[in-house]
């Protein structure tokens, strides 16, 4: 059976103009992220079908030009001449036309396949904007399709004329619509064309040619991989100068210049503004002059971030204890039945419970706790409220000589620290870069919050959401501080001013929220499971290692515990089983309860596994997850009627781990522990991404022992004040 060939599809556009948004509703859930080689910058891809097609979509970094001033723009330009895509979708904001238009211009000027996806239709129309979409598409011959991404609004016709152009059955005649600039730079580009095809003909075929041409003059030559003859370096340099002289400007500003008198006679000929409804810019206006007002905006922010945290808990913790539910009485007892069935050895059937079970069955209970929170973080970004969040904290970040440009990391690195330290490469300053990361690892990721969720549903039942906002806050204020002694004593660096375009205020689409954070929950699960998986069956071997071992105390895995527990015991959690799990953090943290469960699961009772009965598996499978969405409805409605604190819950199920762990710690040792685990080395993924993106392991050593020494530090001091207030 022939095979269908494999239709490349890039996507190109500039930041904020709803490209990942597109590219999430046309990939879904076969959307694949990692890195380019050998860079850090952030690879999407995706294979599907999509009617008779084998489509491959690639969505290219967020760029403003074609002009090799960054890594994402390098990558760009190395694809789509190498590559060569079928067909490019250039997704711009219709908000914005006039700004997104400029990179439009250079994708003619490399003659692709182009199809433009005007984004965000619905928003211009609110703002007065008329886009004349087919005197666009006349204009510059290339096919230009209304969409709203967010809502699914134009995308199968988009994937449609996409594929049209991709094989070649519609034919656009750019000849018509060739774009011209001033006549003396027209001029230059001919006569360095005519000396290009009599002494180099090879670099005319190999690349586009007004692309080439224009990049060669303002000096861009990273892409041609041949020699360049002399004398058209000689004819590039007359050119340059003659055209400097000319314009009195450098070559870079003219060729700028000469693109943008393109760009604003296209926008002049197809935006018209129409009349702007009055009361809805008024009410924008009057709700920033509430979320950004000098004085009541910082607490308006705590404010949201608290009640975020408790809807977090209200709305989740019913599934965390149907899905405990499940994974205790009815997947661990069918298994162990299973290997009874089997006859298998008892030391095999503790590492399938404990080594495998125990430990990726600890992260999946908190899947509702990560997609909740990641959903709620999601509706404030697509709200507009998040950027304006940035824009107030460039008051406070001016005091550590950082600006709001660094605060966006920073809030990146409470979902994770890996891409938050990735993030920095948009820092210019690189003192303020150094800073930056060096701050991230304070941030409390979310594979830190199930560990904070089991200690606070333990030892902080009535004050979860309190607990919880002072350990973020502690974060963020222990970076303050550190940020202040960094920049007066080692990266002292100018403040730089912060430049940042307001997006309107938009009402968050469910489906998309809901999407995006299923995605990012399955990817946050796929990746903490592998580590956890690793990692929870080389503890189990340490703990079971010298084979035999009556006691985990007497384990290899105990013995290194047991020597560097005496460094916690000033600290509150003094007992090799605390040592043990904060050496496993250094791995994951979110495998810190994985190790606990090894340890306890070995030393507190056999726990018999008898098969449930069918009636027992439909109640807890079935009427459990009723239940659930029974409780999580209630716990909404009190929380809707400020019920936020002090309503007792009946915690269901006697939980060995839960009582081991409650009679191992007291509630301010535990405080102290979960202090420590805030603020100590983040898990081995972001190290590897600090010394991948600072390039240098004197600062990722630096990085380590701040944030060891500090969470040494700071656990003393809560743990010791809290004995004299107690």
């Amino acid at each position: 059976m022939k095979k269908n060939k494999i239709i490349k599809v890039a996507i190109v556009g500039n930041p904020n103009t709803g490209k990942t948004t597109l590219v999430n509703a046309i990939a879904g859930t076969s959307l694949k992220v990692g890195n380019w080689a050998g860079v850090t910058v952030e690879k999407k891809e995706a294979f599907f079908k999509y009617g008779n097609y084998d489509i491959h979509l690639i969505d290219l970094p967020g760029i403003y030009s074609l002009s090799n001033n960054s890594a994402e723009e390098k990558i760009t330009i190395d694809y789509l001449l190498n590559e060569k895509p079928d067909v490019v979708i250039n997704v711009l904001d219709s908000t914005t036309l006039e700004k997104n238009l400029y990179l439009t211009i250079q994708l003619l000027e490399m003659d692709l396949p182009l199809v433009l996806a005007l984004n965000m239709c619905d928003e211009a129309k609110k703002k007065g904007l008329k886009v004349d979409f087919k005197k666009l598409t006349r204009i510059i011959c290339v096919p230009s399709i209304p969409i709203v991404a967010k809502s699914g609004k134009g995308i199968d016709k988009l994937l449609e004329k996409a594929l049209e152009i991709a094989t070649r059955k519609t034919e656009y005649k750019r000849d018509r619509c060739k774009i011209r600039y001033n006549s003396d730079l027209e001029k230059e580009l001919e006569t360095i064309s005519d000396v290009m095809r009599n002494l180099q003909p090879n670099l005319l075929n190999n690349f586009p040619k007004r692309f080439l041409v224009l990049s060669l003059l303002e000096g861009n030559s990273f892409f041609v991989n041949t020699e360049i003859h002399s004398e058209i370096i000689d004819r590039l340099k007359k050119s340059r100068e003659y055209l400097e002289k000319l314009f009195n400007s450098d070559i870079s500003t003219i060729v700028i210049e000469a693109r943008y008198s393109i760009v604003l006679g296209i926008y002049e000929k197809v935006v018209k503004k129409e009349k702007i409804d009055k009361e809805k810019v008024d009410f924008a206006l009057q709700l920033d002059k509430i979320f950004l007002h000098k004085y009541f905006a910082f607490p308006i922010f705590l404010l949201i971030l608290w009640l975020i945290f408790n809807l977090t808990f209200e709305l989740s913790t019913p599934y965390v204890d149907w899905l405990d539910s499940v994974l205790g009485n009815v997947i661990a007892p069918y298994i162990y039945y299973l290997l009874d069935l089997l006859n298998v050895s008892p030391l095999f059937k503790s590492f399938v419970i404990e080594g495998i079970i125990g430990g990726v069955g600890f992260v999946v209970v908190f899947v509702p706790v990560l997609f909740t929170l990641y959903t709620l973080m999601a509706i404030l970004e697509e709200s507009g409220y998040m950027s304006r969040v940035a824009f107030l904290m460039d008051r406070l970040m001016a005091v550590f000589g950082l600006n709001g440009k660094s605060f966006i990391p920073l809030i990146i690195g409470f979902g994770c620290n890996v891409p938050a330290v990735y993030a920095t490469r948009t820092l210019e300053n690189p003192k303020a870069k150094i800073l930056t990361v060096l701050l991230i690892p304070f941030m409390s990721c979310g594979a830190r919050l199930t560990v904070f969720v089991f200690f606070t549903t333990i030892f902080f039942k009535e004050h979860q959401a309190l607990v919880l906002m002072f350990l973020y806050l502690l974060g963020v204020f222990i970076a303050g501080l550190v940020a202040i002694l960094l920049h007066k004593f080692v990266l002292k660096s100018d403040y730089s001013e912060f430049i940042l375009e307001l997006p309107p205020y938009r009402v968050p689409n469910l489906r998309y929220t809901v999407k995006y954070s299923w995605l990012k929950t399955k990817s946050f699960l796929y990746e903490a499971g592998t580590f956890i998986l690793a990692t929870s069956i080389v503890i189990w071997f340490l703990l079971h290692i010298p084979f035999g071992t009556k006691k985990i105390e007497d384990s290899v895995f105990g013995n290194i515990s047991k020597t560097i527990a005496p460094l916690f015991e000033p600290l509150g959690f003094g007992k090799w089983e605390h040592a043990g799990a904060l050496i496993s953090g250094f791995v994951a943290k979110e495998v810190v309860l994985a190790t606990m469960g090894n340890i306890y699961a070995g030393e507190i009772t056999e726990e018999k596994h008898a098969k449930p009965s069918l009636k027992e598996t439909f109640n807890t499978i079935f009427l459990g997850f009723a239940n659930a969405n029974f409780q999580a409805i209630t716990n909404l409605t009190h929380l809707i009627n400020f019920k936020l604190i002090g309503e007792e819950k009946e915690n269901n199920g006697d939980k060995s781990l839960i009582n081991a762990v409650s009679k191992s710690f007291s509630p301010l040792s535990a405080l102290s522990f979960m202090v420590f685990l805030l603020l100590y080395t983040p898990c081995m993924a972001t190290v590897f991404a600090i010394k991948q993106e600072l390039q240098s392991w004197r600062w990722t050593f630096i990085s380590i022992l701040i944030s060891l020494s500090t969470a040494w530090i700071v656990s003393f001091i809560v743990y010791n004040i809290g004995k004299i207030v107690i």
